[in-house]
């Protein structure tokens, strides 16, 4: 997992108040993923909406990675499609 990604974890993790483990972290590939993963976390869904979360997430990747959403879906790769490093 390159910096860039580091960085994006590090800053969800601060807005939603939570810990992503290494290991986990490694695994999410895409902002769906991450969605979802953050979703099926109790202390997330139950303080957050889905459509906030899915907000969040995406101004987090555009602020850190220097995307612009409109350029790619939840679907796309961070390192693949979005060149996070």
């Amino acid at each position: 997992m390159g910096l860039e990604v580091v960085e994006m974890v590090i800053r969800v993790e601060e807005e939603f108040e939570i810990s992503i483990p290494d290991q986990e972290a490694s695994q999410i590939e895409t902002p769906g993923q991450l969605i979802d993963y953050l979703l099926a976390r109790p202390e997330v869904s139950e303080k957050w909406s889905r459509d906030y979360v899915h907000l969040s997430v995406w101004m987090i990747i555009e602020d850190e990675l220097g995307i612009k959403k409109e350029d790619f879906n939840d679907d796309s790769r961070f390192i693949q499609d979005m060149g996070a490093g």
